[in-house]
């Protein structure tokens, strides 16, 4: 029988790998098997090299920051000299401003777009021709439940998640005929730095209430999600965003 988790011989590529999701899943495709390359803003890999060594897997880390084109060229290309190939590239890497559609500034919407859309589409599009001749290859984007019901405070961050969507399904449209898979999740609530606020004690109880699992996401439980888009079991799947959150936007 087909061990459809098995990524041996792949190479993944996680942008914003070094915490919370990001490093989840780059753990989560190691621990299968797979070669990962992480692409970070900060200087400093800390452990996580370490910890894909200790698994028996080989890492690669790239400090790069994503708002910035001139640092964005070339990477996978880096990616590709090194390892050899490219087979899963995971568009994960986010922040956000605290702002509404009245006080996000000029620059605050131009970083939100650089980082967190262009930086989706220019390392897809540098992704694509190594995917097209190895005959295949899987994108999974991170989009957002702020791209369905945005929380009012956080503006450009839910505007470019809701164009991360269409994104997915654009480029899906063109790259399936390719054996390309593009596939979005939208999480809820998950731990990480930015939602830190959230998992205190006096705020996480009202916060969960409104989820129908009464309890927030942890970084596992995308890294769950992306297992299954990033392997064979999602053949089938082109241009979807799989919502993440605890039945938060069903309810």
């Amino acid at each position: 029988m087909k061990d459809y988790l098995d990524f041996s011989g792949q190479v993944a590529v996680i942008t914003g790998g070094r915490r919370g999701i990001g490093r989840a899943m780059a753990l989560a495709l190691a621990e299968r098997g797979a070669k990962v390359a992480v692409i970070s803003h900060s200087p400093e890999a800390g452990d996580l090299l370490a910890a894909l060594n200790a698994l028996g897997r080989e890492g690669l880390y790239l400090q790069a920051d994503l708002c910035r084109r001139e640092e964005r060229a070339g990477l996978i290309e880096k990616i590709v000299a090194h390892f050899g190939r490219v087979d899963i590239l995971v568009n994960n890497a986010g922040f956000q401003f605290t702002e509404t559609a009245e006080t996000c500034t000029q620059e605050q919407w131009d970083q939100s777009r650089a980082g967190l859309l262009d930086a989706v589409f220019e390392l897809s599009q540098q992704a694509i021709p190594f995917m097209k001749r190895q005959g295949g290859g899987k994108i999974v984007n991170l989009a957002s439940i702020c791209a369905f019901r945005e929380g009012g405070w956080n503006f450009s961050y839910g505007v470019m998640k809701g164009a991360i969507v269409s994104m997915t399904r654009c480029m899906a449209n063109s790259l399936a005929q390719h054996n390309i898979n593009v596939n979005a999740i939208a999480p809820g609530i998950v731990r990480t730095d930015l939602t830190a606020a959230c998992f205190e004690p006096d705020r996480m109880g009202p916060i969960a209430e409104k989820y129908p699992t009464r309890q927030l996401g942890e970084p596992e439980d995308i890294a769950g999600a992306l297992l299954f888009l990033a392997s064979d079991l999602s053949r089938f799947v082109h241009g979807q965003t799989l919502t993440v959150d605890g039945g938060f936007t069903g309810n």
